[in-house]
C-alpha cells in the first residue's frame, strides 16, 4: 500500500546471535534461512538492493549443488 513503511524482520540477527539461534532451536538450517532473509529484506528495505539479485545468486548456487529447492541447500559454516 503507497505510503506504508516496510518492516524488517528478524532485525535482532547477527553473527553471533545466529548460532545462539542454531543451539536453542537444534536447527541450523533454520537459523541460517532466518539470517539470509534479513540480509535480504534489510538490503531490499534500507539499502534498495533489488530481491532479484538475491534470487540470481541463490539460483546459481542451487545449479551448482545440483539441488532444485531453496531448502535442499545445506549451510556452510
Amino acid at each position: 500500500m503507497p505510503g506504508m513503511m516496510d518492516t524488517i524482520l528478524n532485525l535482532g540477527l547477527n553473527d553471533e546471535a545466529v548460532e545462539g539461534l542454531a543451539k536453542k532451536t537444534g536447527n541450523a538450517r533454520f537459523a541460517y534461512d532466518c539470517y539470509r532473509r534479513f540480509v535480504q529484506m534489510f538490503a531490499d528495505v534500507v539499502m534498495m538492493v533489488p530481491k532479484s539479485l538475491f534470487e540470481v545468486e541463490i539460483d546459481k548456487m542451487k545449479e551448482a549443488k545440483g539441488v532444485k529447492n531453496d531448502v535442499d541447500l545445506s549451510i556452510v559454516r
